[in-house]
């Protein structure tokens, strides 16, 4: 009898060890939670960044705390700059005019040059626009404001 005693006062001691520790570990975790809150996650690189773990589907995907952020990608143009530029200069380009530094539009498929041109329109800003798909120019005069 007193042998079934201490058997069960050494499992009942361990119970309440093992209770002890799992709570001290437990408290630990949630002053840790709130001396360090979880940091504010809003787009792909910044969850990628953090060193989050990265699905490997097209596009690609970070999870974080819950939360799927997916990697945007934008589309390169089909026409280089040096391309297009050659078509603004071949059909939007007189002598002694001059383009300026082009810019991709990825919603219209075009690229933009600004054009100082010989000829001008009052409260007009005059670009060189062209289109990747039909590869031709034009002159877009991006006129602004009332005409008198």
């Amino acid at each position: 009898m007193k042998k079934i005693k201490y058997i069960f006062f050494g499992v009942f001691a361990g119970l309440i060890s093992l209770i002890f520790i799992i709570g001290v570990i437990f408290f630990i975790s949630i002053k840790k939670e709130k001396d360090f809150p979880k940091r504010v996650i809003s787009n792909f690189a910044e969850c990628a960044g953090i060193g989050n773990p990265i699905l490997e589907t097209y596009p690609r995907q970070c999870i974080a705390n819950g939360k799927s952020f997916t990697e945007v990608i934008f589309p390169k143009p089909s026409m280089t700059e040096a391309e297009a530029r050659l078509i603004a200069e071949k059909e939007c380009i007189k002598g002694g005019e001059a383009l300026e530094v082009g810019m991709y539009n990825d919603g219209s498929k075009t690229w933009w040059f600004d054009a100082n041109l010989n000829a001008v329109q009052e409260g007009c800003n005059p670009a060189c626009v062209v289109s990747e798909e039909t590869k031709t120019a034009e002159i877009n005069w991006r006129c602004t404001g009332l005409k008198q």
